[in-house]
């Protein structure tokens, strides 16, 4: 019987990462297009403002309601598969959109809202499915290896995105076609991958259900709560500037989509090159330890982009970025593994999504509102003016917040010296090296 279920959950995870991969060639297609899309269908930068916000508030309202649709409906492997055919069916119609007649724009928000929608639907099913196929001490050094690897194929099909816009630079109608087009065929196979998953029973127990407002009021008291704040605060400050570095780089600087897409995976590429040590010190040190780190590391990004526009130094600057967010994000999810219980762990990780997805919603909202209206002060561009707005917002919530919430597993003792060269970047260069010298000798 073991053996069995052993067999079983080995087999759930091969399905799974088959999903990742057509997954994150989706991803690699539109993560970083969505914006150039929208302004060769001619959108204004409050419009760039709603394509990033209005998705986000539609995902928050989703994720809400997701944990108890799903112990009404506790078939997580359906659940997931059908939200992700969907998703499928949104990235085909997009493809089209630019051969419509008329105003395209709000059409466009609208698709782009119902696809993240279905997407954050289902994005607390699969945590908590995955939680519960993964062994939990291997949290941090599987999602960090499957995050390295799904990221090459993200970051090569972002290339290949980046080369089909340069290769029909004459028709970039045409080229904005094929890269949705593929899109949608890549997420209808990973929907397919996903079914084949083995449903693992869900663990309700209805005297620990709890609702949003529940959740919220035991701010005071709960660790946990104080956690979704902090992250929630970060991504706020963060998105009030996240969708006008496109923009920045498109319309003000005037930069090629190749130039655009070389500095865009810079940030994927150091990512996936840091990854391995943000798990690793996270099982180690502790995921609240390491995101803390990492997140002293944030407000520095928006602060940055003002000094030059040289791609090079840009290039720089988003690998940085991407070491940064790697393990902010890594460990963000792993703390949350270690900190719900699987009875209550889609229930929280609803909730906390949905707390995000509005902190998202008003900082896009409000970040298009000010692209339009902040002065350039002494900079080249009125935009460097919301980073500059971005980066002081998230050093406020580091000074406020950083400390409020704790770790919640027993972990090893870290000296600041240690602490420090983490800060510095000097043991991700240490454990690359090492993971270099491991592969090599193999």
């Amino acid at each position: 019987m073991a053996e069995r279920i052993i067999e079983e959950r080995r087999e759930s995870l091969r399905n799974s990462f088959f999903d990742g991969l057509f997954a994150s060639i989706n991803l690699g297609f539109t993560q970083n297009y969505l914006t150039p899309f929208a302004l060769l269908l001619g959108a204004n930068s409050f419009q760039i403002g709603l394509i990033s916000s209005f998705p986000q508030l539609a995902s928050s309202l989703t994720q809400i309601i997701s944990p108890d649709l799903i112990e009404r409906w506790p078939k997580r492997v359906k659940f997931i598969s059908y939200a992700v055919f969907l998703q499928a069916f949104l990235w085909l119609l997009i493809s089209f959109l630019p051969f419509l007649p008329g105003e395209k724009i709000f059409l466009y928000i609208l698709l782009l809202t119902l696809n993240t929608s279905f997407g954050s639907a289902a994005t607390p099913v699969w945590q908590s499915l995955m939680s519960d196929t993964v062994e939990k001490e291997r949290y941090g050094a599987y999602f960090a290896w499957r995050g390295r690897v799904l990221g090459f194929v993200t970051l090569i099909a972002n290339f290949t995105a980046g080369f089909l816009l340069f290769l029909f630079a004459d028709e970039k109608v045409f080229g904005f076609f094929l890269l949705f087009f593929i899109s949608a065929i890549t997420r209808a196979i990973s929907g397919y991958f996903i079914s084949r998953m083995v449903e693992i029973p869900l663990r309700v127990v209805p005297e620990r259900r709890f609702s949003y407002f529940g959740f919220i009021k035991r701010l005071p008291e709960s660790n946990f709560v104080k956690f979704t704040l902090f992250v929630s605060l970060m991504n706020f400050a963060t998105f009030i500037a996240a969708p006008f570095f496109s923009v920045y780089m498109l319309r003000d600087l005037k930069f090629a989509y190749s130039t655009y897409t070389l500095i865009t995976t810079s940030s994927t590429l150091a990512s996936l090159l840091t990854l391995p040590f943000w798990g690793r010190y996270g099982d180690r040190y502790g995921n609240a330890r390491m995101l803390k780190v990492s997140a002293l590391l944030i407000p520095l990004i928006p602060l940055l982009w003002l000094i030059s526009a040289n791609p090079i130094f840009l290039i720089l600057i988003n690998a940085f970025a991407g070491y940064a967010w790697s393990g902010f994000n890594l460990c963000a999810v792993n703390f949350i593994f270690d900190a719900a219980s699987p009875e209550v762990r889609t229930r929280c990780l609803g909730y906390f999504n949905f707390t995000n997805g509005i902190a998202l919603f008003f900082g896009g909202l409000i970040g298009g509102y000010l692209a339009g209206r902040v002065p350039s002060l002494f900079f080249r561009s009125p935009l460097l003016t919301l980073f500059l707005i971005s980066g002081i917002l998230r050093l406020l919530t580091n000074l406020f917040l950083l400390k409020r919430f704790r770790e919640v597993r027993g972990v090893e003792p870290i000296e600041g010296k240690e602490l420090l060269s983490v800060v510095l970047g000097l043991k991700p260069v240490l454990s690359l090296s090492e993971d270099l010298l491991f592969w090599k000798k193999r």
